[in-house]
Parts: C-alpha cells; sequence; structure tokens
C-alpha cells in the first residue's frame, strides 16, 4: 500500500493519475500548501525539502519526492 501526501495542485495530481492508471492502491493524506503544513516536522521526515508530492511505500518503507522522481 502506498500513502500519498499531496495537494490540488497540478503536480500533486499528476502522481495520482498515475497511481490510478496504475491500479496501485494508495491513500491519500492531504497536506495544506496554503498552511504550511509542508514544513510540519511529520512531513519533513518524508519530504526533507519540503515539497509535495511525496509518497511512501508502507511495506518497504522507502519514501519518494516530487512528482518527476515518483513517475520515473
Amino acid at each position: 500500500m502506498i500513502d500519498l501526501y499531496t495537494w490540488t495542485t497540478p503536480n500533486g495530481r499528476k502522481v495520482s493519475i498515475l497511481l490510478e492508471e496504475l491500479g496501485i492502491d494508495y491513500t491519500v493524506h492531504s497536506i495544506d500548501i496554503s498552511k504550511d503544513e509542508q514544513f510540519a516536522p511529520d512531513f519533513l521526515k518524508i519530504a526533507p525539502n519540503n515539497r509535495i508530492p511525496a509518497i511512501v511505500d508502507r511495506d518497504t518503507g522507502l519514501a519518494l519526492m516530487e512528482s518527476g522522481a515518483i513517475m520515473l
């Protein structure tokens, strides 16, 4: 299962579209960038550069951030 940390931005939507097209189960966690939630300590553990989107594979603990890197 994948945890997707994102917001309603074009880059944020790219990864959810990718996961849907690949048929991968995922859970969405909203990171409201208008409220600076991307700077929260818990999110910075996942994405140290404070960028959305970010994903975490629950099975392996692997975390990736930024839409281009995730899509590759």
